[in-house]
């Protein structure tokens, strides 16, 4: 990994391009089965399936274990093997005896669902497959729940939110329509074998609640469209991991509607980011043959203290106190990673150990890829892949029990223009994951020889922000110098940019000082620098 200059590309360059996010797959089943008495114990084998994880198979079934199909049958029902959930505000249990299995989004409860199933031996080929879970409660029902990949190991009865295996892509995406979710896995489900998910909910100030194996009719099941012919190969076998909890664990409390949004047994709710005001900062960057602490030694200097400090990296970040070393100012972190190898685990970790060691006497911005409006729209990954790729990340960083750690999305502001024809929440995994809303905003006034006003700059932002009740700061922004203004126009418009912020309650407004392809943003003038200088 090469550290020594800034990541050169992904930032604003407004343009009309639309993302296309590809959809997933939809389809609803109808029939029912029952369920059998013996619990999962999950293995590390993986079945790539198609040059990509679907779902996982993850050993062989046991032996006898055959699917109950009649001669002219063509469906075969087999019921979960296993199946838990998790919450975070619980994080050291799990519930893997509950009665229900549930994937919920409140202010201050989140809970995901695992559930797994065992394809015997001898079934005949399989031509199509579903998963169908059964609501246990009519109240506040999400639109439209998801079927994630699972890449790791899990068992039932040792499962909690800090120990869980990360959820992987979307495999399916059920919505809701009556007391039955349906979900399409006949793209992966194809022979006999082992096979995980996960159970995902992206609807805030709802819960998806259904029927575990424990509470007997209408648990997890799998339904696999047969025909008669040659028996598939069952998928290679691996060692199982045992079950080593030991305990029995504590019984949840009730599920949370609006008028109880968390259980009194929750842990105490992360701490919200901000010293309860607005912090200055810059993008760094250097000159050359200057290394990053000279960059920062130099802009503190010019610019008399910066209070916290954008940096960009290529790949993993590098290892804390970081480079270069800021000190006790909380970093806006951006480091970018290819979704398909965050998915495929090949960054755990690292990823792992770099939220492990992370301060915890200051908050820590980290920034998953950047700016990925421009990169989905020319096809380099998925909406969908992005999304899942942060979840994933997420799952990793909770792990390190720091709520000084903060999930931040940075997406230009231009995506929120009618004139992008682009919608943000392609881009946003939910508030489950992210915690902090950055924006990227110029002032794309220049053209006419303007400097747009605050307001409409940063209106939508703070509305926005507001609605989706997150805390903001503003990762990137700039302005060319306008026309013959020698910087005093400028020099206004930053200290009337900086108020609005301020009175609006931004985290931070860090300044992209660069020298950039599309223009020079930097404040060289007297000016300018005087404006920015005072803010810091």
């Amino acid at each position: 990994m090469h550290q020594s200059d800034p990541f050169p590309g992904g930032h604003h360059r407004p343009d009309p391009r639309r993302s296309q996010p590809v959809p997933p797959k939809r389809r609803r089943g109808r029939r029912r089965g029952p369920r059998p008495a013996f619990y999962y114990t999950s293995a590390g084998t993986l079945l790539i399936l198609g040059g990509s994880v679907g779902a996982i198979a993850l050993s062989g079934p046991g032996p006898g274990r055959d699917a109950r199909t009649a001669s002219a049958a063509a469906e075969s029902v087999i019921p979960a093997s296993a199946d838990t959930y998790v919450v975070r505000e619980m994080p050291g249990q799990g519930f893997g005896d509950a009665g229900k299995i549930t994937a919920s989004v409140w202010p201050e409860w989140h809970t995901e669902a695992y559930v797994a199933f065992d394809v015997p031996r001898r079934t005949p080929r399989i031509t199509g497959a579903r998963v169908e879970l059964t609501f246990d409660r009519p109240e506040n029902r999400p639109d439209a729940v998801e079927l994630r990949a699972v890449t790791a190991p899990w068992s039932e009865s040792g499962t909690s939110w800090s120990n869980r295996p990360a959820a992987g892509r979307v495999i399916a995406t059920a919505t809701v329509r009556g007391d039955r979710l349906s979900f399409d896995v006949g793209s992966v489900v194809n022979r006999p074998g082992r096979y995980a998910f996960a159970v995902t909910n992206r609807n805030e100030s709802s819960a998806a609640s259904v029927h575990s194996r424990e509470a007997g009719a209408g648990g997890p099941r799998l339904v696999l469209t047969t025909r008669p012919g040659r028996t598939a190969t069952p998928s290679p076998s691996a060692t199982g991991t045992p079950d080593a909890s030991g305990t029995a664990l504590p019984k949840p409390g009730a599920e949370p509607t609006w008028r109880a949004p968390r259980p009194s047994t929750s842990a105490e709710p992360s701490q919200r980011p901000g010293a309860g005001r607005t912090l200055c900062g810059i993008s760094l960057n250097l000159k050359p043959g200057e290394t990053f602490q000279e960059a920062l030694s130099r802009l503190d200097e010019r610019y008399g203290g910066l209070e916290t400090v954008r940096l960009f990296y290529r790949g993993v970040p590098p290892a804390w106190p970081g480079n270069p070393d800021i000190g006790k100012r909380p970093p806006i972190i951006s480091f970018k990673l290819a979704p398909k190898d965050v998915l495929a685990g090949k960054h755990d970790a690292a990823m792992t150990r770099w939220f492990a060691t992370a301060p915890r006497d200051r908050d820590v911005y980290w920034v998953y890829y950047h700016e990925p409006e421009d990169n989905i729209a020319k096809g380099e990954f998925t909406a969908a892949d992005y999304r899942a790729a942060w979840r994933r990340l997420r799952s990793l960083a909770d792990k390190a029990d720091n709520a000084r750690l903060h999930a931040t999305l940075v997406l230009m502001s231009w995506s929120l223009e009618a004139e992008s024809k682009r919608n943000w929440r392609d881009y946003y995994p939910g508030r489950d994951v992210i915690q902090v809303l950055g924006w990227d905003t110029y002032n794309l006034g220049w053209k006419k020889g303007l400097y747009d006003s605050p307001s409409k700059m940063y209106d939508r932002v703070v509305a926005l922000s507001k609605a989706e009740r997150l805390p903001f700061g503003v990762a990137e922004t700039g302005s060319y110098l306008v026309g013959d203004d020698k910087g005093e126009k400028r020099a206004a418009w930053l200290r009337e940019t900086n108020a609005y912020l301020k009175k609006h309650g931004a985290l931070w407004v860090s300044y992209f000082d660069l020298d950039w392809e599309t223009g020079d943003f930097r404040l060289l003038d007297a000016p300018s620098h005087k404006a920015w200088q005072d803010f810091c």
